[in-house]
């Protein structure tokens, strides 16, 4: 993606993260933010980009519970697929549930969570997988269950990008606050965090910044 097309898919407190992830100056990203923030919508843009920019890549997308990946993730997906001017090339299977990469059969498997013992066989049949995404990765239940899940899949290739988005819970004694705060502090590993704030107003409407600022003036 050229710099000047970011704008069109990315807002512009991810612009530098982008540039970063292209680089491959990490292998994990910690992602947070509330509603409206555009986490998913960036991490979205940066699974499809990671797959179609490297033949040998696939992707996990990942959520605890299977049923809710149907209405979060993989409409979240598609809608990255037409912002980049790519849907056809992406073909949706429901059955298992996944997106396939046309010109080359490369997928991106999207996966529930519920026995993480069910990932173990999970294989590519080209290449390897590449990218993890845990979408609402505070839904795990912790940093234990995630390390397990990465050394199931991350196998088979030298180089590996893993994405966790979640919105902060309240208290700062929650394991994934807790843990976003020592990966701030390890080699390898970036957390970014947004809001409503950055992103482009028109992307969020009038009505969702209005219940937005009451809502950060009666409860920050």
């Amino acid at each position: 993606m050229e710099e000047r097309e970011l704008s069109a898919v990315l807002a512009p407190s991810f612009h530098a993260r982008h540039r970063m992830i292209r680089r491959g100056e990490a292998t994990h990203y910690w992602m947070a933010g509330g509603r409206g923030s555009g986490k998913s919508s960036a991490a979205s843009v940066e699974v499809l980009l990671s797959v179609m920019r490297h033949p040998e890549a696939n992707a996990a997308v990942l959520r605890k519970v299977g049923a809710t990946l149907r209405d979060s993730v993989l409409g979240q997906l598609l809608w990255a697929a037409g912002a980049l001017g790519v849907r056809e090339l992406w073909e949706a299977r429901l059955s298992p549930l996944e997106l396939i990469f046309r010109p080359t059969g490369q997928k991106i498997f999207l996966r529930g969570v519920d026995d993480p013992r069910k990932l173990k066989s999970l294989r590519a049949e080209k290449g390897y997988i590449r990218c993890i995404w845990y979408e609402e990765a505070d839904e795990f239940s912790g940093p234990g269950e995630l390390r397990s899940i990465n050394q199931s899949l991350m196998r088979g290739g030298e180089e590996f990008t893993v994405f966790y988005t979640f919105n902060p819970p309240k208290s700062p004694a929650h394991w994934i606050n807790r843990e976003a705060a020592r990966a701030a502090l390890r080699p390898g590993t970036a957390v970014h965090r947004s809001d409503y704030r950055g992103m482009p107003p028109e992307w969020l409407g009038e009505a969702f910044l209005a219940e937005a600022e009451r809502l950060r003036e009666e409860s920050p």
